[in-house]
């Protein structure tokens, strides 16, 4: 196979992105370790948050929230993180890491310090109340006896938790505490009338103090001097949501704790008492930690968006530290098909919208203007756009299009509930386009003006979730359409199917079905209907069926599939695309969790190709219109940077 002797080139990066969760931990040097959860991975700093990075190769956390590293860190290197898909451990201190409780999404998690060991470990879940282990994370047991509401949004635990057996649980609903061990909880009567509880905070020097803190989300912050038993309302927090809470590295002698809440961070240097506002300038802190720094400590805080901030003077000033802190969630990587012309390219994201680049790729500016704040799922562009400079977004509040090349938005007549995925057909003609929507519950709908009007082409797929569309480069002849669907299955292994239909969407047969993961990226090369192919992503390999071959399986036909495996380490394939001249060139690209793979031969053996691209993992792709002239391929990094490479 040939190689290309050029690597990529980073064209653009941004910084920052939203952090869910702070923690420390010491390492066996005595160093302490920053952790950061992000939607992007878990970040580490070991310079005390100035400078950060994404350990690990193709291996992370997506859409990290929580993480709670072990109290022995020194000895066992190990970390938790809660996810949306559930809880993830890490054996080698953040470099490598496994999902070891899969089900509902994990919002907060604590671990008690034993005698010379971790002591059990408590998950907190959106659905699930709370879940406990005794073998550092291996089984789990649910720990629910006395909770009336499973949303569990906060967990904490006393310093003395071996001996005192006391811990404390926020849900959506109030305040409980055990007194057992977490083996059962009781009600606490806080004087509030069913408090959203979302943070938790127990003093260092409980054992002499007693003092408990819990943020709530509308009624303020409460606080407790007597481990719990009664409450009150701190007057200088009352009724604002209070997101995070932190108790100072040498607290009690430093009496200082933090809060963050809706008008920034405030500062206590009287055990709670009293509250002074600071860091108004941040916007939403969704975390904070304090950080040993060299005879003093800094603040950090985890923004919405923004990245960490840092404060050296407890809270009076702040600076964004966000080197090498690239956390942003993009989805979409989309080309306008007069790139050669305008050399245009677009970014969707969950957190950050829109983005578009006139100047191929180097700077960046956001479009968003009336998209109501929604999170983009993903892009299409019309293959009209050099005229009629249309786009078209799948959001949470549904289908949204721009006629100014994304400079303002509008929502499509028709669906309002949230899509998940948008496509368009790229075959030229004075005709307008066909236009696939997929929204949540795997409804199918298909507008042939533009979006001025839609129809329903299918309900739903036997309850699987829409995770991938595909039009035939010739669908106003063909009239195929691809759909990759993804279901649980009973034994929790999941379900991928493949559904093609030939005739615009009235029929439609499964032409693959596997157990797997929840992505099924496609890939339709301009060859197609001549040879019957598409390509798709399974795990670490890529999938096509062969031509002329069938079997039955079940009372169904579908093809025979081949697979070719992108090798060892590859991890998982997150996106494939073909060479717009792929009938001459037999070019096909795969991005993955470990880099970027080409295979020259039409997907019969595949190559790395990810010479100087750090992180190497990749979450979008695209291939230049004009590959044939120009060469190019652009991929989006996990976090948002974006490249550039040049296929010589």
């Amino acid at each position: 196979m040939a190689a290309s002797s050029a690597g990529w080139e980073r064209l653009a990066s941004r910084t920052g992105g939203t952090i869910g969760g702070l923690a420390t931990a010491t390492a066996a040097d005595g160093a302490t370790l920053i952790f950061a959860a992000t939607s992007a991975g878990v970040h580490r700093s070991s310079d005390g948050g100035r400078i950060w990075t994404l350990p690990g190769v193709g291996n992370t956390v997506p859409f990290a929230e929580a993480v709670a590293p072990s109290p022995d860190f020194a000895r066992d290197q190990t970390v938790l993180v809660g996810a949306g898909d559930g809880l993830y451990r890490s054996l080698d201190g953040g470099d490598g890491w496994h999902r070891v409780l899969v089900g509902s999404r994990v919002l907060s998690l604590t671990i008690s310090p034993g005698d010379g060991r971790a002591g059990p470990l408590l998950a907190g879940t959106e659905t699930d109340g709370v879940l406990r282990s005794d073998d550092a994370g291996r089984t789990w047991a649910g720990a629910n006896p006395g909770l009336f509401d499973l949303t569990v949004l906060a967990l904490a635990l006393s310093p003395q938790f071996e001996r005192d057996r006391t811990g404390f649980a926020g849900t959506a609903s109030g305040l409980y505490r055990t007194r057992n061990g977490a083996r059962s909880w009781r009600v606490v009567e806080t004087g509030l009338d069913e408090p959203a509880v979302q943070s938790l905070a127990v003093s260092p020097n409980f054992a002499d103090d007693r003092l408990v803190l819990a943020g709530t989300e509308a009624d303020g912050l409460l606080r407790s001097d007597d481990a719990g038993t009664t409450w009150e309302v701190v007057p200088a927090l009352a009724g604002q949501s209070v997101t995070a809470l932190a108790f100072s590295t040498g607290y009690p002698a430093r009496r200082t704790i933090a809060a963050a809440n809706d008008e920034g961070v405030a500062v206590s240097i009287d055990d709670g008492r009293t509250w002074r506002a600071r860091g108004r300038e941040l916007g939403p802190v969704l975390s904070l930690t304090f950080v040993p720094d060299g005879d003093g400590e800094a603040l950090l805080a985890g923004l919405a968006r923004r990245g960490v901030a840092r404060s050296d003077d407890e809270g009076a000033t702040w600076a964004l530290a966000n080197r090498g802190l690239s956390a942003r969630v993009v989805l979409g990587l989309v080309l306008s098909p007069a790139f050669a012309r305008d050399q245009t390219l677009f970014v969707a994201g969950l957190q950050d919208g829109v983005s578009v680049s006139m100047d191929s790729g180097r700077t960046w500016a956001e479009r968003n203007d009336g998209l109501e704040d929604a999170a983009v799922f993903g892009l299409a562009v019309s293959p009209g756009y050099a005229s009629d400079r249309t786009l078209y977004a799948a959001t949470a509040a549904g289908v949204f299009r721009s006629r100014d090349g994304g400079a303002s938005w509008h929502r499509s007549p028709g669906p309002s509930a949230p899509a998940v995925a948008v496509t368009t057909e790229f075959a030229s003609g004075s005709a307008p386009p066909t236009l696939l929507a997929a929204q949540s519950g795997g409804r199918l709908l298909a507008s042939a003006d533009g979006g001025e009007t839609w129809r329903t082409l299918r309900e739903s797929f036997d309850g699987g979730e829409v995770v991938s569309l595909a039009l035939s480069p010739g669908y106003a002849r063909d009239r195929t359409i691809f759909v990759g669907t993804s279901r649980p299955a009973p034994d929790g292994a999941g379900e991928l199917v493949l559904w093609r239909s030939i005739d615009g969407g009235e029929r439609w047969e499964r032409w693959l079905l596997e157990r797997g993961a929840d992505v099924l990226p496609l890939a339709v090369p301009p060859s197609y209907p001549i040879d019957e192919l598409v390509f798709a992503g399974l795990g670490g390999r890529v999938v096509k069926p062969l031509r002329h071959t069938r079997e039955v399986r079940s009372g169904e036909r579908r093809p025979i599939w081949r697979g070719a495996d992108l090798g060892n380490g590859a991890g998982r394939v997150t996106m494939l695309a073909a060479s717009p001249s792929y009938r001459e060139d037999q070019t096909l690209f795969a991005a993955t969790s470990a880099g970027v793979f080409v295979s020259r031969d039409g997907g019969e053996t595949f190559g790395p190709w990810s010479e100087g691209l750090i992180p190497s993992s990749v979450v979008a792709l695209a291939v230049s219109p004009s590959y044939r002239e120009d060469r190019l391929t652009y991929a989006i990094s996990l976090g948002g940077t974006v490249w550039r490479r040049r296929d010589e």
